[in-house]
């Protein structure tokens, strides 16, 4: 298009004359007056007017300045800036959708500011005058939308004015710097080599006006070719595009804007989503800069291979900031852990301007841990401080040769009162020995230092060969290899063992014991979950075993009880509701679904008292006497994982979004709360027996009510759990057609009796944006609803999405295995198991459908 294509005219003119573009010739809009913080929208919109939220006034800022103070107001709005074809826009939205905020672009914000589209004010005012107005148009959106918001800003950020601009909002402000492979971006704009390069050199500005990157990798789920909104979205599959994308960057906007800070109280110390520094028996997996870009890191091959990925700065020049951005994204795109930045010793010797200039761009990058060298002089210890943010810091102390007096030299006292003093989150100490008796005497040091780990989080141990005992034994974040990296030549500080080798060596020694998971329902001969979990089992290490009973009364399963060797139970059909009053105690977000699939078996002490469950958590893989049992559903975060990687950002939940659950037992139970918990405020459900489908919206609504008054809100005089009487009936009038169907009946052999060939009122269907459907009846081959839902779509073209229960059924039992474990699940390899299996059911005839073996959803 001609005017589009002066635009890109005009874009290349400001990225080749961004230093020439000043201040003097931008007519800057007059700046708002200080006011107090607006409270953010909770609707979720394309801004396409303007909007006055309050604004600051901002202090010239320097370029040092820009990673000062980095706890912003919580409200305060989220700025991308990078060059064309960044994928700002698209990233952008998602943000938005995370945090629940508006989402402004510069183009609406353009013609609503001015009247015009971009297009149309370049043809009738001209190239120079439209550069002058976008400039001022970009500073004004800013200025206007300070809180609240995801902003996308565009053209302008590659002009010194707006630069300086944006130098002196990372003050107030989160400003990411989205950065792309140039090759994707020079293939999707269709640039020659030295466009390529002049556009290229918009990234070395960018950086030095934002305080956060974010590198976006590509998604093999990209079909898209430009950042347009007129791409076609019409294709069953366009909303599994960037669900990769989705995950990585959703999760940075909320660990540097903090809402990730705290756990949620509904989470069970048995999680993982627990940090790494209060659980026992936890890995840092290794990784180095420089194998990194020498392309020696199979990053598929470290799948579970630690709790934290430690990424060791080994070098530093020209290449290796980008470099380094690139590796933080692809530890977090493949291995899913928290990342830990540690830096070298002879780089932290060699300039101290280096050492912060690595610390730096890891605050940039939002790493969740940081290790901080605990020799450095005061005043630029506190300057890191400053800068930190979100990031916990790691204080580390390890010095490069052995100490004089070993684990009894004074220095380790003197550094351990430093790292208190200073509010350190952990601390490390890194000791090369003497002798394999230097592994006795760090069992004499962490008694020494009891006093202080109510303030410190501790992690001491050996390095070296000379060390590996001491490794086996730390409970807290040891250093791990792999079999797949590199093999170092220095050995000293290098890892010499991997997690799967410690974790053996525990079990050789008796630390931990071998045990046994069941899984306990009606009729569970056909279940998956023994190939997951024993396949989680061999991959780790773990000497467990899994195995089925079918039971006929819940005091079958407290015969199992009796063996101080179990594990732990997955529960299924029709017990998840059933047993719940036989529960001591449970998780929050057992508790709020009223169902439970997972139990965990609370085990006595010495003395025959029962623990608390903070306490219980630390003592997984071990056995003991049984005498209560902890509940935990992780049905609704499979549920919940399905429809957020499902759903397309046409239908990102809103207020006005709707959702239909199917079924009243305990899998439904875990759907509507998985809605609830997504921010759904519309959800329906429809049942055959009419009673438990009240009974089901009854206990919800009067759940959201509880919390309504916990949180200090007022409840909505509109239940957000409704009842559908009758298939027969339209739509309820007033609300929008669902985005969301799941479906949790049952279409298998239960007790004898076939389930429900169930199929939706077409009237039900008639979202246009169409929308996620999850069939949760996995060992069918292929329900009616999939049959209906796969014609519809084929005769309408509206972008139903079908999701097989087989995808829940994996990521629930990921969740159940690491409740069980503590350890991280693999979840390839499970979900690998999980297909190996139905491959090798076999089938049969049931008035004429054709089934598999029966559903034992564990």
């Amino acid at each position: 298009m001609e005017d589009q294509s002066s635009i890109n005219e005009h874009a290349g003119h400001a990225e080749r004359l961004c230093e020439n573009s000043g201040p003097s010739g931008t007519a800057t809009p007059t700046l708002m007056n200080a006011m107090s913080p607006k409270e953010p929208s909770s609707t979720l919109q394309v801004e396409h007017g303007r909007q006055s939220t309050p604004s600051r006034p901002l202090m010239a800022a320097t370029s040092e300045q820009v990673l000062e103070g980095r706890v912003f107001h919580p409200d305060a709005s989220i700025i991308l800036i990078g060059i064309r074809a960044s994928g700002k826009r698209s990233l952008g939205f998602i943000a938005a959708t995370a945090l629940g905020r508006r989402f402004i672009t510069e183009d609406h914000y353009f013609q609503s500011f001015n009247g015009l589209s971009r297009q149309e004010y370049l043809r009738v005012h001209g190239s120079e005058q439209f550069h002058r107005q976008d400039i001022a148009t970009s500073k004004q959106m800013l200025e206007e939308n300070k809180y609240g918001c995801v902003i996308d800003c565009g053209l302008g950020s590659l002009t010194s004015s707006l630069q300086d601009y944006l130098r002196q909002l990372s003050q107030t402000n989160p400003v990411i710097f989205i950065l792309r492979d140039m090759d994707r971006i020079q293939g999707l704009l269709k640039l020659d080599e030295r466009s390529a390069k002049l556009l290229e050199n918009g990234n070395s500005t960018h950086r030095k006006c934002s305080n956060y990157e974010y590198f976006n990798l590509e998604d093999e789920s990209m079909a898209r070719s430009t950042e347009s909104d007129d791409a076609d979205r019409a294709s069953p599959n366009y909303s599994f595009r960037l669900r990769h994308a989705q995950a990585d960057f959703s999760s940075f906007v909320r660990l540097i804007t903090g809402t990730r800070a705290q756990q949620s109280s509904n989470d069970s110390p048995f999680s993982l989503a627990v940090p790494v520094e209060q659980r026992t028996y936890t890995y840092a997996i290794e990784v180095k800069l420089s194998n990194y870009m020498d392309g020696q890191i199979d990053f598929a091959a470290l799948e579970s291979a630690g709790d934290v990925t430690e990424i060791y700065v080994d070098v530093w020049n020209s290449t290796a900031t980008r470099a380094l951005s690139k590796l933080v994204g692809m530890a977090r795109r493949t291995l899913d852990l928290p990342i830990l930045l540690s830096v070298t010793a002879t780089l932290a010797d060699a300039s101290s301007n280096t050492y912060l200039n690595i610390i730096k761009h890891g605050f940039r990058l939002g790493v969740e841990y940081l290790s901080v060298n605990l020799e450095l002089d005061d005043h630029t210890l506190a300057h890191i401080k400053a800068m930190k943010g979100y990031t916990k810091l790691v204080a580390t102390y390890a010095p490069r040769s052995s100490t004089k007096q070993g684990w009894k030299d004074p220095i380790w006292r003197t550094m351990l009162n430093r790292a208190v003093a200073e509010g350190f989150n952990m601390i490390r100490f890194l000791n090369v020995p003497q002798s394999r008796l230097d592994n006795d005497s760090i069992i004499w040091f962490s008694e020494e230092m009891k006093d202080l780990q109510s303030k410190l989080v501790i992690s001491a141990f050996n390095v070296g060969a000379l060390g590996r005992t001491s490794q086996i034994l730390n409970p807290i974040l040891t250093s791990v290899t792999h079999a797949s990296l590199p093999r170092p030549l220095m050995l000293q500080f290098q890892p010499l063992l991997s997690s799967k080798e410690i974790i053996g060596a525990l079990f050789d020694i008796h630390v931990f014991d071998s045990l046994k998971f069941y899984v306990l329902g009606a009729n569970v001969s056909g279940s998956l979950s023994p190939s997951m979990h024993n396949a989680a089992y061999e991959f780790h290490g773990l000497p467990h075993t899994c195995i089925t009973m079918n039971i006929t009364s819940w005091q079958d399963a407290e015969e199992l009880a009796k063996d101080d060797s179990l594990c732990g139970l997955s529960i299924v059909q029709p017990y998840k509701v059933r047993i719940f009053p036989h529960l001591s105690s449970c998780s929050g977000h057992a508790r709020a679904i009223g169902a439970v699939n997972t139990i965990v078996p609370l085990r006595a002490d010495t003395s025959g008292k029962v623990p608390s469950v903070q306490i219980q958590a630390q003592e997984r893989n071990r056995a003991g006497p049984i005498k209560d049992w902890y509940g935990e559903n992780t049905d609704f975060r499979g549920i919940m994982t399905c429809i957020n990687r499902s759903l397309s950002p046409r239908n990102s939940i809103q207020p006005k979004s709707t959702a239909l659950v199917v079924g009243a037992g305990g899998m439904a139970r875990a759907a509507v709360y998985a809605m609830l918990q997504l921010g759904c405020k519309n959800i329906f459900i429809y049942n055959r027996t009419l009673s438990n489908t009240k009974a089901v919206a009854d206990h919800f609504n009067g759940w959201a009510r509880s919390q309504a008054k916990v949180n200090g809100a007022e409840f909505t005089p509109s239940d957000p759990v409704k009842v559908l009487k009758s298939t027969s009936e339209d739509w309820p009038g007033g609300f929008s057609p669902p985005t969301i169907v799941v479906s949790c009946v049952t279409h298998e052999l239960l007790d004898g009796k076939p389930g429900a060939d169930f199929e939706l009122p077409e009237s039900w269907m008639q979202s246009p944006s169409g929308g996620v459907i999850l069939e949760m009846a996995y060992m069918t081959k292929e329900t009616p609803l999939v049959k209906q839902m796969r014609s519809f779509r084929e005769s309408t073209g509206r972008p139903w999405v079908i999701v097989g229960g087989i995808e829940a059924l994996i990521e629930q039992a990921t969740v159940q295995f690491e409740t069980l474990t503590g350890r991280k699940a693999p979840k390839r390899c499970m979900a690998k198991a999980a297909w190996d299996a139905i491959q090798k059911n076999t089938s049969y005839l049931v008035d004429g459908e054709e089934y598999f073996s029966d559903r034992g959803a564990g």
